[in-house]
């Protein structure tokens, strides 16, 4: 992304995410991010699944986030309501680009065993776990990152073929054996003094 493209960024959710997803979005729009929301966008008399389907397909998004909670999950795999129109849009796009990062899930509720709530589809993604207070600033931190495109860790620059490659090997055997004889001497002196 070019430092002076503001990101946008559209929001999958399911309703029983709504408290969560709401402070999210006002968040990353404090922070720079343009926030596609059903919520401000859609209309009465719109249709809705041309609305999601034209999120999902917009170049203009750089990020669709999905919101993984219980009822997301178990509406995706489902394919019902409105998250279920949206898994059938967004696990086509996932499956049939090249540019599968585009889509972010973020774990909002997990089970009673700690396992994250997360979609069939999305299941093995990589995700940003909001789902935990004590580490969410750390999480939204990465999400920040990964929305701008900057990350933490940045692998470094490739450097040059180290020049001694391409030197010839100085052959150091002489010298070693000199260096033994020189000191097994110094051992048979001393023993010599032993017994003199």
């Amino acid at each position: 992304m070019q430092d002076d493209k503001m990101p946008k960024v559209f929001i999958s959710y399911s309703w029983s995410s709504d408290r969560l997803v709401l402070e999210l979005a006002q968040r990353l729009i404090s922070h720079g991010v343009d926030v596609v929301l059903d919520k401000w966008e859609l209309k009465e008399g719109q249709d809705k699944y041309a609305f999601m389907e034209r999120c999902v397909n917009d170049p203009d998004i750089t990020k669709v986030l999905i919101i993984c909670d219980r009822v997301y999950a178990q509406k995706a795999n489902n394919r019902t309501g409105g998250v279920g129109d949206e898994t059938v849009i967004i696990s086509g796009e996932i499956y049939g680009k090249m540019k599968q990062e585009k889509f972010i899930p973020i774990i909002a509720e997990r089970d009673d065993e700690g396992n994250e709530y997360l979609p069939a589809y999305i299941k093995t993604r990589i995700y940003i776990d909001l789902s935990d207070t004590i580490k969410y600033e750390e999480q939204y931190e990465k999400l920040l990152r990964n929305i701008y495109e900057k990350p933490q860790l940045v692998k470094p620059k490739l450097g040059k073929r180290p020049e001694w490659l391409d030197e010839e090997k100085t052959n150091f055997f002489p010298l070693k054996d000199l260096i033994r004889q020189i000191h097994g001497s110094n051992i048979l002196n001393k023993s010599f003094a032993v017994f003199a």
